[in-house]
């Protein structure tokens, strides 16, 4: 059964239709923390298009897409991350390292921006 992202958001069928656009598929969000906020980002998604995903969704994740290739050679998406079960924070791409349930991002690169909503 699929995600239905306009109950679970209160958004429009073409924001629908826009994360759709820029997503694999998947069957379930996961919850990460970003910045010491829960998420709930696709799986089987980069955490580069879960973040843009979360900002279509909510709002409360702006990208500067003039700085990134979402590709890999850029490099500008490392991030600081703390995989679940470890105690070392790494320093990984967003756009190569897929969301997975209990992942962390404890700091997030230039051009991603957090901000948290009033709901």
């Amino acid at each position: 059964m699929p995600v239905d992202l306009k109950a679970i958001f209160n958004v429009d069928d073409a924001t629908v239709a826009e994360a759709n656009d820029i997503l694999r598929p998947y069957d379930k969000l996961v919850p990460i923390i970003i910045e010491g906020n829960q998420v709930m980002l696709p799986e089987n998604n980069s955490l580069w298009r879960g973040m843009q995903f979360w900002g279509l969704m909510t709002g409360e994740i702006s990208i500067d897409f003039s700085l990134f290739c979402i590709a890999g050679t850029c490099k500008n998406c490392k991030s600081r991350i703390k995989r679940p079960g470890e105690e070392g924070r790494l320093s990984m791409l967003a756009c190569q390292t897929m969301a997975t349930e209990g992942l962390e991002i404890v700091r997030l690169p230039m051009g991603f921006t957090y901000r948290k909503k009033s709901y």
